[in-house]
């Protein structure tokens, strides 16, 4: 058995990876995720409704592609 969050499996194009996220909203413009043992908070800045309490969205995206 594995520790990894992650699923492997080989198909005939090549290897496939998977793993689960179960994501909800919780007030106003705040997201939960939670990956494996880690809980992942994004908010939205307060011109768009959000109370800037967590990264918005597109900075997650634009820190996994600087990774």
């Amino acid at each position: 058995m594995s520790d990894s969050p992650f699923r492997v499996e080989r198909t005939d194009a090549g290897i496939r990876f998977t793993f689960d996220v179960a994501a909800s909203t919780a007030e106003r413009q705040l997201k939960t995720a939670t990956f494996d043992s880690f809980e992942i908070l994004c908010d939205e800045g307060a011109a768009i409704g959000g109370d800037n309490t967590a990264p918005p969205p597109l900075a997650y995206f634009g820190a996994a592609l600087a990774f």
